[in-house]
């Protein structure tokens, strides 16, 4: 015994010229998908939205170096690392970060943890206690920037021994939308 299957009712609005093959350039893709693709590729192969860049400065046997991403997205995550090499003894290091810097940036993590931090004059410091001749500090500071920011920041960081400042780079991180 055989059964004929019924063909179900097609729902209102729905004909046959929606059911055939469709032949021809509708039958694939259009370009214009593969050529934007294409784009963001090269985009983030050249580093146009977005790349890290290494900022030092060397003064008075000390080398401080930063590295950050100089170009970041809105709302995005980042990691900035502030290392200094001395020659010399440091009797209280100190790392001077211009609020400009971080200006509607929130930090999220800061290691090592500062002894004492406190504003002085537009500036945040923190304070990290001696560092010995040959000695190498690294501060890592995992940061997000806030939306608001619309171009970008610019600032320096400074390294104190104390209140004396020793050396300092400026920093400039531009924000893309």
């Amino acid at each position: 015994m055989t059964k004929t299957q019924e063909l179900p009712v097609p729902p209102d609005g729905i004909d046959d010229g929606h059911v055939r093959p469709i032949r021809g350039w509708r039958r694939h893709a259009s370009p214009l998908s593969v050529v934007v693709f294409g784009l963001v590729l090269v985009l983030g192969l050249t580093g146009v939205l977005g790349h890290e860049r290494t900022w030092s400065a060397e003064a008075n046997d000390v080398v401080l170096s930063v590295d950050s991403p100089e170009t970041i997205r809105n709302g995005e995550f980042l990691e900035m690392r502030i290392g200094v090499e001395s020659s010399r003894r440091i009797g209280e290091l100190v790392i001077g970060i211009r609020r400009s810097l971080w200006e509607d940036m929130t930090v999220n993590t800061m290691i090592p943890a500062a002894t004492d931090e406190e504003s002085v004059d537009g500036e945040f410091r923190f304070t990290f206690g001696p560092l010995e001749p040959g000695g190498e500090f690294m501060l890592k500071a995992d940061l997000q920037v806030n939306p608001d920011i619309v171009a970008g920041n610019a600032g320096t960081i400074t390294v104190y021994d104390g209140d004396e400042p020793i050396v300092d780079t400026a920093i400039e991180i531009r924000v893309l939308p």
